[in-house]
């Protein structure tokens, strides 16, 4: 024991040396665990980890939403590819061979809607006429693969004036895979003033356009 005087006089205190302690930082969370567990340290802690479930329940959530969203995409892929298969709706590229007295093969883009609508162009259209618009329909029963197509354009000179017209109508058989058609077709062009001046035939035949998605 060490001796310590007091102030006052005669009087002497016997007091024990002063222990060093050692501080060491600790997180927040091991402070609460070192402290006693005093009410209010309990429901702190309490609330602590219910967070950390709650946000472990969140992101597994999210994950399964993610993993939902990804699986109904798929099937409405999948759904449209089964639907699209038995008709010609969707985007093809092609080329038309003509008949006697017509122009070389040359290629056509066009795409078909799924309420009947028919949009198309081909090799040199800009130069001499408009894109062509018509409508198609199935022939024949539900499952048929048989289908008409009717499909006008416009043809102008470079001041814009009118050079008269064309109007083709062709028949379509597409596939068994629904990616593939070919038909034979009539052309009919007419004068400005709508005199027929020149009938003659075509085929055509044409691929699907397929959905290409990035890596």
């Amino acid at each position: 024991m060490q001796k310590i005087n007091s102030p006052v006089t005669g009087i002497s205190i016997n007091q024990p040396p002063t222990l060093q302690k050692t501080i060491r930082p600790i997180n927040s969370v091991g402070c609460f665990l070192l402290q006693p567990n005093t009410g209010e340290n309990f429901m702190i802690m309490k609330k602590l980890f219910l967070a950390l479930i709650i946000a472990a329940m969140t992101t597994m959530a999210a994950f399964a939403q993610s993993d939902k969203n990804q699986t109904q995409a798929d099937k409405t892929s999948v759904m449209s590819n089964v639907l699209n298969a038995g008709d010609l709706t969707g985007s093809w590229v092609g080329v038309v061979t003509a008949g006697p007295g017509g122009p070389p093969p040359f290629r056509v883009l066009v795409n078909f809607t799924a309420d009947g609508g028919f949009t198309g162009s081909g090799d040199g259209d800009n130069s001499v006429g408009s894109p062509q618009y018509g409508v198609w329909e199935r022939i024949g029963s539900s499952n048929s693969r048989r289908f008409a197509l009717t499909f006008l354009q416009l043809f102008y000179a470079p001041d814009a004036s009118s050079r008269g017209s064309a109007k083709i109508r062709q028949t379509i058989f597409l596939s068994e895979s629904g990616n593939a058609w070919h038909g034979p077709g009539t052309v009919d062009i007419f004068a400005p003033d709508g005199t027929l001046v020149f009938s003659g035939t075509a085929t055509a035949t044409a691929t699907r356009i397929q959905s290409e998605p990035l890596p």
